[in-house]
């Protein structure tokens, strides 16, 4: 990611900014009301304006920024492209190619749909793993991708940069806060962000090498993000006349940081045939792929002389309360007995299977886990 992303007051909130300066040592030290808050720092102060309704926000919005920009010893611009950075994810699509200080429109065209789609995909991976969307698209995935921005593009080589704003997280709130390690709540946008970019990563992976992908190879995929949606996204892209070459680079907010998250990928169009071929399996494959799933123990059923016993998990899929039925050996079913008499919450990593008309059902499980501290999150009386 560059710093000379162009952006937009419209792009941040005050409290955009609020959560910059505490990040880096400043300290509230008086408000008026919802109007207003003082910060200041060990040398200087500034006033934030919070009200984006008052007649006189976008005067005391300009004289925060000429102040903090002296302070920084930056311009205006650069003290937005700061804040932005801390408090969003971006992904940067730099497309390139028979390209220089234009783009033919309809490459243009396609290539920003691509990019939308690509979201909208990876909103689909972070709320529910699957090889093919078709039509099932949650209210959630659709909301993502209208609520991401996108910044100008730079002189060069057609660049379009993502900007995925993060809410702001106190250590009080209950809320779209990282709980645990193994299986992660984040905030929405930050976990949709991630798809895209383990998604791009895995999709190079399978389609850049000296030989075709097996198919346990493509199934896997899908838990990492892959879908036929987003092969389809970046193989439209690449089959336009002018561009050649894909790159997509992020940067991560400091306002939660992300230690493992892939920092940039590049895809070419010679990949095109496969990415078109592993398309078409994934839109015929019923397997979802490796995924972990969070939920409580509904139901335990193991005859007298069964080795396995069968549990039905309530769990989330997409924005809906689902049951998912899973054998597990002797010890884990042991772990949901307890999980379901103290009516706590486990997580389940395996291979999770969709298939039209069938109940949703979870195979070669790697773990199975109590959760601790986790609040009620469903309801036995949720509607299938």
């Amino acid at each position: 990611m560059t710093d000379d992303v162009i952006l937009t007051n419209q792009a941040l909130l005050p409290v955009d900014v609020t959560e910059w300066l505490r990040i880096h040592g400043w300290t509230q030290t008086a408000a008026l009301g919802n109007i207003a808050q003082r910060w200041q720092s060990d040398t200087t102060g500034v006033l934030v304006p919070m009200s984006t309704r008052s007649p006189d926000f976008e005067l005391r919005w300009s004289e925060m920024l000429s102040r903090l920009a002296g302070t920084f010893n930056t311009d205006p611009a650069g003290v937005l492209l700061a804040v932005a950075k801390s408090g969003s994810d971006i992904a940067e699509f730099r497309a390139s190619g028979q390209i220089d200080d234009s783009i033919p429109l309809g490459d243009a065209s396609t290539l920003i749909d691509s990019v939308r789609r690509s979201i909208q995909a990876s909103a689909n991976s972070a709320l529910q793993p699957r090889s093919y969307y078709g039509h099932s698209l949650p209210d959630a995935a659709r909301e993502h991708a209208r609520n991401v921005r996108m910044g100008q593009t730079r002189r060069g080589s057609y660049i379009i940069p993502v900007i995925s704003r993060l809410p702001v997280l106190h250590p009080d709130d209950d809320d779209d806060a990282v709980l645990f390690e193994d299986v992660v709540f984040q905030p929405f946008a930050r976990s949709a962000m991630l798809k895209l970019a383990q998604g791009l990563v895995t999709l190079r992976e399978l389609t850049h090498g000296a030989t075709a992908p097996r198919g346990s190879q493509i199934t896997e995929a899908v838990g990492a993000g892959v879908s036929s949606e987003l092969c389809e996204a970046v193989a439209n892209t690449l089959e336009t006349e002018s561009i050649g070459e894909l790159d997509v680079a992020f940067t991560w907010a400091e306002r939660l940081a992300s230690s493992s998250a892939p920092a940039s990928v590049s895809l070419e169009s010679e990949a095109v045939p496969l990415l078109r071929h592993v398309g078409s399996i994934l839109k015929g494959e019923p397997v979802v792929g490796r995924q972990t799933v969070v939920g409580y123990v509904k139901r335990l059923d193991r005859g007298e002389d069964d080795e396995i016993g069968r549990i039905t998990l309530r769990s989330l899929d997409s924005d809906r309360a689902r049951n998912i039925t899973i054998d597990l050996n002797d010890a884990d079913y042991h772990i949901a007995g307890e999980a379901n008499t103290e009516r706590r919450m486990v997580a389940a990593t395996g291979i999770l299977h969709r298939e039209p008309g069938r109940a949703l059902r979870f195979t070669e499980v790697d773990d199975f886990q109590l959760l601790e501290g986790l609040p009620g999150l469903l309801t036995d009386d949720a509607s299938d």
